[in-house]
C-alpha cells in the first residue's frame, strides 16, 4: 500500500472564484495576525504563545469576523498550525547550528493561494462531491464543476484547494492506494545525473531536458528582463506579471511530464536502478562550487529521484542510491582515480591506462557497479571487474 497525491481541474464561476479569494485572502491575514502575535507576545511579554493558545481564540475571532463562520472550522485551524510548524522548523535548524535558520515570515496576499480540510473524505470534512462529480465546498455557494479525469484510489484522507495562474485544482491526498507490480525484465541499469544532459545511462544512452523546456526558460528570462523596465505597481507591470506566473507554470508542467515518462519508461524495462545520492541542500549552501546554484535548482534532481522512489515501490522494483564520491573521477576500466578532472573536462582520459570515455557514461558505469556491489556483497571490483570495453 501507498500514499499518492492526485490533482484535478475545478472550474468555479465568477461569484466562487471571489468567494475563493476572499477565504484565501482571510487566512492571508489570520496567518499573518497569528505570526505577529507570537512575535509581539515574545517581545513585550517575554512568553512564548503555543499553537493551542492561539486555537483556543479562534472562537474570539469568529464572533468579530462574522466572515470567519462561512470557512470550515479545520481549515482556519490549520492556518494556526502552518505558523507552529513554521516555528518548529526555524528552531529545529537553529538546534542544528545552520546559518541561515530562516525565521517565520509575513506572507503577501498573493503567495497565500492554498486552503486545507485535514479531515475530508469527499463525504464530509469540508468538501464534498456530488454524483454529478461537481464539489460543494464550505463557504462556497453552489456546486462547483470540477474535472475528475481519472479515478483516485485508497482512501482519501486530506482535500486542498489550490490557485496556481489564475487556475483552481482540487488535490487528493490518499492512502492504502494499493500498489501495482510490473513484470519482471531481470534488468539493472546505472544513471548518472547532469546539467546538460539530464540523465545518463551505463549503456551510453543519454536524457536531455525536452526542447519545449529551454525554449520556455528563455523566453522566461526575456519576460522577467522586460519586467524590470514597467513602471511599479503599473497596469502594464501586473499584466506581465500574469505571463511570467503562467510561463513559470509551463516550465513546470513541461518538467513534470518529461520526468514522469521517463521514471516510468526506466521502472517499466529495469528491476534495479541506481543512481547517486546527492546532497542537493549541501550543494546549494556550499561555496566555490564548479556549477552555478541556479543551475542546479532548474536540475530538479530531488523531485526526479522521489518519482523514482514511490513509483518503484508501487511497482515492486529495487532502487538503490549510493555515495556519489570519485565517481566521476574513476576510471571505469582500471579503477584509477583522476584528482585532476575539472567539471569542464567532458572526456575522461585516463592518465592510468590510457583509456577514454564520455565523462558522462563512465560514472554511470561506475555508479551501476558500487550499486551492485551493494546488492551482492562483493567488492566493488568483483561485482564488476574493471575491464577495457
Amino acid at each position: 500500500m501507498s500514499k499518492l497525491s492526485y490533482k484535478y481541474r475545478i472550474y468555479p464561476n465568477l461569484i466562487q472564484r471571489e468567494a475563493l479569494d476572499n477565504v484565501f485572502h482571510f487566512c492571508n491575514d489570520l496567518y499573518n495576525s497569528a505570526l505577529q502575535h507570537r512575535i509581539s507576545s515574545y517581545k513585550i511579554l517575554k512568553k512564548s504563545v503555543s499553537y493551542y493558545d492561539q486555537a483556543a481564540e479562534l472562537k474570539g475571532i469568529s464572533d468579530i469576523f462574522s466572515f470567519a463562520e462561512n470557512i470550515h472550522s479545520q481549515t482556519i485551524q490549520y492556518v494556526l498550525k502552518q505558523v507552529d510548524i513554521a516555528y518548529q522548523n526555524f528552531f529545529r535548524r537553529v538546534k542544528q547550528g545552520s546559518k541561515t535558520p530562516g525565521f517565520p515570515r509575513f506572507k503577501p496576499f498573493e503567495r497565500f493561494k492554498s486552503i486545507l480540510f485535514p479531515q475530508c473524505n469527499l463525504k464530509s470534512g469540508g468538501v464534498k462531491r456530488l454524483p454529478n462529480d461537481k464539489l460543494i465546498i464550505k463557504g462556497i455557494p453552489g456546486e462547483v464543476k470540477a474535472i475528475f479525469h481519472r479515478p483516485f484510489e485508497g482512501r482519501c484522507k486530506t482535500v486542498r484547494i489550490l490557485k496556481s495562474s489564475g487556475k483552481y485544482y482540487v488535490i487528493l491526498s490518499c492512502d492504502n492506494v494499493p500498489n501495482k507490480p510490473l513484470e519482471k525484465t531481470e534488468k539493472v541499469i546505472g544513471i548518472d545525473l547532469g546539467i546538460s544532459t539530464f540523465i545518463t545511462t551505463d549503456d551510453g544512452t543519454p536524457f536531455h531536458h525536452p526542447t519545449p523546456y529551454k525554449t520556455s526558460k528563455v523566453r522566461l528570462a526575456y519576460l522577467q528582463q522586460q519586467l524590470d523596465l514597467k513602471k511599479f505597481k503599473s497596469k502594464n507591470r501586473e499584466r506581465l506579471k500574469q505571463q511570467i506566473s503562467k510561463e513559470h507554470e509551463h516550465i513546470k508542467n513541461v518538467r513534470e511530464d518529461f520526468q514522469h515518462k521517463l521514471v516510468n519508461q526506466l521502472i517499466k524495462e529495469n528491476d534495479i536502478i541506481i543512481l547517486e545520492d546527492l546532497n542537493i541542500k549541501s550543494m546549494l549552501e556550499a561555496k566555490g562550487f564548479e556549477v552555478k546554484k541556479e543551475n542546479i535548482t532548474e536540475a530538479s534532481w530531488g523531485s526526479f529521484a522521489a518519482k523514482l522512489d514511490y513509483k518503484a515501490e508501487r511497482a515492486d522494483k529495487l532502487i538503490i542510491k549510493v555515495n556519489p564520491r570519485n565517481t566521476s573521477k574513476m576510471c571505469s576500466c582500471c579503477g584509477n582515480i583522476k584528482s585532476g578532472l575539472k567539471l569542464s573536462d567532458r572526456l575522461y582520459q585516463c592518465e592510468a591506462c590510457g583509456f577514454a570515455i564520455d565523462r558522462d557514461i563512465n560514472a554511470a558505469i561506475n555508479i551501476k557497479r558500487l550499486g551492485m556491489s551493494l546488492v551482492t556483497g562483493q567488492t566493488v571490483s568483483e561485482a564488476s571487474a574493471f575491464k577495457p570495453r
